[in-house]
């Protein structure tokens, strides 16, 4: 799809629920994208793909109510006199919203500090966080932009219940997807990703992600997320009783993590 429809889908939310809408843009997976047929190029192409999208969004949330078409010529996309026209009861320009770039890489993460507004990483260990983290930081500063309202997103992929032995039996049934240790990018088929599943064992979950009973765990576990610079932090309990699970960590969990 090209950048100027997401450009155009994403001011649209954004005009529709101001302030609650920001906009996350990854390099691609061939499950997703294969299908349509097309060349899948290697992880370099699609990050340097994936920047100059940025650019060609970037340029069209800036067009937004100046009455003023942009065009672009890039390494993979082109823009010729093309604006949106998004705006607010009364005529005034939506604010654009802030763009994040889904990484677990060092590179990409600072390649984003310089080209976005945040990022968004998922699944990850607090070394690898801490690592992206510092990488933002270091294209925040090259590009000589401020912290400013950027973000800092990571997705907590958990397993929790009442049980430990339940917890397990839930990561494995519903998130094994955790435990496997190598990029996942390149493989095309569900039915492949359903037998890599199947290999996937209890202990390939050490130091990916926590699989525990213990609410204490899993909030130190939070907390050294927070500790690392993280603005926002999303919960994924890999377990089929999501009102307990929403109850416990609301009681006994979020609470307690401070920043």
């Amino acid at each position: 799809m090209h950048p100027a429809a997401i450009a155009q889908a994403s001011a649209t939310i954004a005009g529709l629920y101001p302030g609650r809408h920001w906009l996350a843009l990854g390099a691609g997976e061939a499950l997703n994208e294969h299908v349509t047929g097309g060349y899948w190029p290697e992880a370099p192409e699609r990050i340097t793909r994936m920047f100059d999208a940025i650019e060609v969004i970037r340029k069209l949330f800036a067009s937004a109510g100046t009455g003023r078409p942009v065009r672009h010529h890039g390494s993979h996309f082109e823009l010729e006199s093309s604006q949106l026209w998004t705006s607010q009861p009364g005529g005034a320009p939506t604010a654009p919203p802030r763009i994040l770039v889904a990484t677990a890489g060092p590179v990409a993460a600072k390649r984003a500090g310089k080209a976005a507004d945040g990022f968004l990483t998922i699944g990850t260990s607090h070394d690898k966080a801490a690592g992206l983290v510092e990488r933002f930081d270091d294209g925040l500063k090259e590009a000589g932009k401020p912290r400013g309202d950027t973000l800092r997103v990571v997705r907590v992929d958990l397993s929790w219940a009442p049980t430990d032995e339940q917890a397990m039996a839930n990561a494995l049934a519903e998130w094994p997807l955790a435990g496997l240790r190598f990029p996942r990018s390149d493989v095309r088929s569900p039915g492949d990703f359903e037998q890599l599943a199947r290999t996937v064992r209890p202990e390939d979950f050490e130091g990916r992600m926590l699989v525990s009973s213990d609410p204490d765990l899993h909030r130190a576990h939070l907390q050294r997320f927070v500790d690392l610079g993280v603005d926002r932090i999303y919960l994924h309990n890999a377990g089929p009783d999501q009102r307990e699970f929403i109850e416990v960590f609301g009681r006994d969990v979020l609470p307690k993590v401070t920043r």
